[in-house]
């Protein structure tokens, strides 16, 4: 199954709030900067956010970091693969307004048709898992 999704504002606001809480975690500043990585398959060059696009490898040790996109890319619509995303997300600290600090942790954002489901952190899974009873998103799959 492929399609797309775009996420809603509750699972943007959700996902920068874990996020932000992982991040806490390792250093405490009042503000952080989040950036989506892009990334590359090492073998065939092709490039994407949803690393699922480009790896079936389970640690995606075939790709490496090509370049990383404004936190305001998690509003686009976003193309599944196999009706799932992989995000990498880059936290940094942020010491004034449009500076962007030292990197302070790793996020992955995992997705599907209905929009967020789980948060993991560095080696730490399901730091966040969307509830099963949870209703509907307002994600919107294509």
């Amino acid at each position: 199954m492929t399609g797309t999704v775009r996420l809603s504002a509750d699972d943007i606001r959700q996902l920068r709030t874990v996020a932000e809480q992982i991040a806490r975690r390792e250093r405490a500043v009042s503000r952080y900067t989040i950036e989506i990585a892009e990334r590359f398959h090492l073998a065939t060059g092709r490039t994407a956010l949803n690393i699922l696009l480009i790896s079936d490898d389970p640690d995606w040790a075939d790709t490496d970091l090509n370049t990383t996109h404004p936190w305001s890319r998690m509003r686009d619509r976003h193309e599944l693969a196999n009706g799932r995303a992989l995000f990498d997300l880059y936290i940094y600290e942020r010491p004034a307004f449009g500076e962007t600090g030292d990197l302070v942790c790793c996020v992955q954002a995992e997705l599907d048709a209905r929009g967020l489901v789980v948060v993991h952190a560095d080696g730490n899974r399901d730091i966040w898992r969307r509830l099963a009873s949870q209703p509907e998103s307002r994600a919107n799959p294509a």
